[in-house]
């Protein structure tokens, strides 16, 4: 372990061990510093000490310091009161000789403490790092150690695993099949065996490639052995089960392997993708299908609890747009791995039809075709912070065509003034917000353009209007807007000032 060092103090006056001890009797890592130790040195970090002393006071200080072991060479009534924080009590009356081959010992023993905790440490660290099963067995077949994995594919705590044999853990009787057999072949070869193994598990039966690899003790005795489970279930075998589910189906659905090959497409799916015979299906590219034939128009979403991803897409199919939703879900077997793929599309056309004529006919005026107010200031919302012009109009006179003309005559006005609105504003935001008010707001126009537009649309409705044989105008208010200084019903009060200003000098005149 060549993280280890343990650092020696020799603080007897009866032998220095410093200068007795040939270095080559040393175990690796130990360290002998001259003695006294500098009580303000602190042990380097992750460092171990162990001092050997003969005066009360220095052991009582060293034990009640963090990863010290110190030995008491003395009476025991001198110590009485540290004696079981000691790590050893030795007698005074114990030629140097014995005293420094407990010495030898002692470090020899230190040294293997640590190594044996380290090595345990970094054995159920890197067994529950394994995604496979991973077993240790005795030779009679007990098992003494196992991965987390294990347990979790047998579904027993570790309590229940440690100290029973195969068939105690797996719940059921097996006869003289593979898996003795082939801890049978590893021991007489020596040397890892690897075979597949059926294993009923609590998923059903899985196929398994094991490795059984025997173990020697320090003598060269056989221990035991070491397997490592990985499933190799391939849901190719399932056959004819799987092709009947498949094809009953009633949306497009394809199982894939680990590699995105086809292993069943149902006819829904194949009629889709141009993939209807099985060689078509087996050279099947379906991640550049999809890349080149879809068009995201949502985010991808992710479950990390249920492995499924889906997105919604714009698909093109014998001259038509299609909204579909592609689900894809990872199959995982007992190990958690992912064995391959399940691939199906929704077709939510209808949906988003019915959705977007909801939508527009809550924002639609119903007499013009135009946004309404609703839409008005829900849109001012969507661009709030973004500069633009908000052109407020409201006809002159209109309630005189209502009363000499009828209800519907002013109801031909109103859509008329739309149509009018949306010619000479072409590519910008119309609206009417109820009666004779309509607004505009134009995001990318300059103020020099805006008023020319104003003024042809004054000429344009009042041209309009003088053919039905009245004197309706239109009094137009423009605010104009970076973004940052006014808010939304500030600018709405501005611009209705300015039309009021100019509905004023309309009927002065």
């Amino acid at each position: 372990m060549t993280d280890f060092r343990l650092i020696v103090i020799n603080d007897l006056h009866r032998i220095s061990i410093n200068t007795k001890v040939p270095y080559e009797e040393l175990p690796e890592n130990v360290i002998l510093i001259n003695s006294p130790y500098d009580d303000d040195l602190p042990l380097p970090e992750g460092k171990a000490g162990f001092l050997i002393t003969d005066i009360p006071t220095h052991a009582s200080i060293y034990i009640r310091r963090k990863n010290w072991h110190v030995v008491y060479v003395g009476r025991l009534a001198d110590c009485a009161r540290i004696a079981g924080r000691l790590y050893d009590i030795w007698s005074p009356l114990d030629p140097p000789e014995l005293i420094y081959k407990r010495f030898l010992r002692a470090v020899r023993q230190l040294k293997n403490v640590f190594d044996v905790d380290f090595y345990k440490r970094a054995l159920d660290i890197a067994i529950n790092s394994v995604p496979d099963m991973l077993w240790f067995k005795r030779s009679d077949g007990v098992h003494t150690l196992v991965n987390d994995r294990f347990c979790q594919v047998v579904q027993k705590p570790k309590s229940e695993v440690i100290g029973h044999d195969h068939d105690y853990i797996w719940d059921y009787q097996l006869p003289e099949t593979e898996y003795k057999i082939s801890e049978e072949m590893a021991v007489k070869n020596g040397k890892t065996y690897i075979c597949d193994e059926p294993v009923l598990t609590s998923d059903g039966v899985k196929q398994f490639t094991t490795y059984k690899t025997p173990i020697y003790d320090k003598y060269g005795n056989l221990f035991g052995t070491v397997g490592v489970g990985h499933n190799v279930t391939d849901f190719g075998n399932m056959g004819i089960e799987l092709s009947i589910l498949t094809e009953n189906l009633p949306f497009p659905m394809t199982v894939f392997s680990t590699e995105w090959k086809v292993i069943k497409m149902n006819s829904m799916f194949s009629g889709l993708c141009g993939a209807v015979t099985e060689a078509q299906q087996k050279d099947f590219d379906y991640l550049n299908w999809k890349e080149e034939n879809f068009t995201p128009v949502s985010d991808r979403q992710e479950n990390t609890l249920d492995h499924t991803a889906k997105r919604e897409y714009i698909f093109e199919t014998g001259g038509e747009q299609k909204s579909i939703v592609v689900n894809e879900l990872e199959i995982r077997d007992s190990f958690d791995n992912i064995s391959g793929y399940i691939v199906t599309l929704t077709d939510i056309t209808y949906e988003r039809a019915y959705e977007k004529s909801i939508l527009e006919a809550a924002n639609t005026d119903m007499l013009t075709g135009i946004y309404n107010r609703r839409y008005f200031y829900s849109y001012l919302g969507q661009i709030k912070g973004k500069p633009f012009t908000l052109i407020y109009m409201d006809l002159d006179r209109f309630k005189a065509i209502n009363d000499t003309l009828g209800h519907a005559s002013g109801d031909k006005a109103l859509v008329r003034t739309a149509e009018l609105i949306k010619e000479h504003f072409p590519g910008c935001v119309c609206m009417r917000l109820g009666g004779d008010e309509f607004a505009v707001i134009d995001e990318s126009s300059s103020q020099k353009e805006i008023q020319r537009r104003c003024g042809e649309l004054e000429l344009a409705v009042k041209e309009e209007f003088k053919d039905l044989g009245t004197d309706t105008t239109i009094s137009i208010g423009i605010n104009a807007t970076d973004g940052t200084a006014e808010d939304i019903d500030e600018i709405f009060r501005t611009s209705d000032e300015r039309m009021y200003q100019t509905k004023e000098q309309h009927h002065s005149k």
